[in-house]
């Protein structure tokens, strides 16, 4: 399921999204291992992010 979800561009992330903290999409948090949703890691010409989403917003 979060495979066909559009994550937000990098550069419109803060810190703590692109380090996964906080929901990618509705900045919830903090996230730690037992309430986020882990959505891989991104890779970018600038480097790699590291997304998470809350349940939340991967449920809608």
């Amino acid at each position: 399921m979060a495979a066909a979800l559009l994550l937000p561009a990098p550069a419109d992330a803060t810190e703590d999204q692109l380090r996964g903290a906080r929901c990618v999409w509705c900045e919830a948090g903090p996230l730690n291992a037992e309430t986020a949703i882990d959505l891989g890691v991104q890779k970018t010409p600038a480097g790699s992010w590291f997304p998470r989403a809350c349940q939340n917003c991967t449920a809608a």
